[in-house]
């Protein structure tokens, strides 16, 4: 089971409760997060548009999740404030699959990780917030940019795995708004709790209290 840290936005609790994911992620209010709430996960997935002074409160029980040998993924808009890095804001590529579709503005990747692994470029990016000017000195680059700035790092300094990456597949993915990124999404799953999602993306009626009509 894969903890998301939560904090309120829908496309958060959409991807968290969509039949394709919700017996492998459980969502984990950020406001009530505590070391009990952590039992039993096998991961964290911290998305896209999460609230980082709350986390930041909050970080050392996440630091005492990877000593312990857990696995954490950060994604997208973090201000860095709680990770040993230097995050900045870049204007965001929306166009470039307008332009040339089959290539993203990433200049490399690193295919050996696991989550990357097997992936076409496509599917490897569409588009990153912001990029990394610093990094630890222990992490490992797994993609740049044209400019050769960092946009996913690696690190196992902490005990477990943490993974730190611009890109916002879960938010995304949410929404609905980029509809290839279950190979990415699945990639990461897979790659956070052992267990490949099958099925299609479907939220459920049920799940949000609503009743909608087609």
């Amino acid at each position: 089971m894969i903890g998301l840290l939560f904090n309120g936005v829908w496309s958060q609790y959409a991807f968290a409760k969509a039949g394709k994911y919700q017996h492998l992620y459980r969502l984990l209010y950020i406001h009530d997060l505590t070391e009990a709430s952590l039992q039993g996960l096998k991961a964290i997935a911290v998305p896209f548009q999460s609230n980082q002074a709350a986390i930041r409160e909050r970080k050392g029980l996440i630091y005492d999740f990877l000593k312990q040998g857990g696995k954490v993924f950060v994604a997208g808009d973090s201000s860095a404030d709680w990770l040993d890095a230097q995050w900045e804001d870049r204007p965001v590529n929306n166009y470039w699959w307008v332009k040339d579709p089959n290539n993203p503005p990433v200049s490399q990747t690193d295919y050996s990780h696991p989550v990357y692994e097997g992936l076409s470029a496509r599917h490897a990016c569409w588009h990153t917030h912001g990029v990394y000017t610093r990094i630890p000195e222990h992490a490992r680059i797994v993609q740049t940019n044209g400019k050769g700035e960092v946009i996913s790092w690696e690190t196992n300094h902490y005990g477990g795995t943490l993974f730190v990456t611009t890109l916002d597949p879960i938010v995304e993915h949410g929404i609905q708004q980029i509809t290839h990124l279950d190979h990415y999404v699945d990639k990461l799953t897979e790659w956070l709790c052992g267990v490949k999602p099958v099925g299609r993306f479907e939220m459920q009626a049920a799940d949000y209290g609503v009743a909608w009509e087609n």
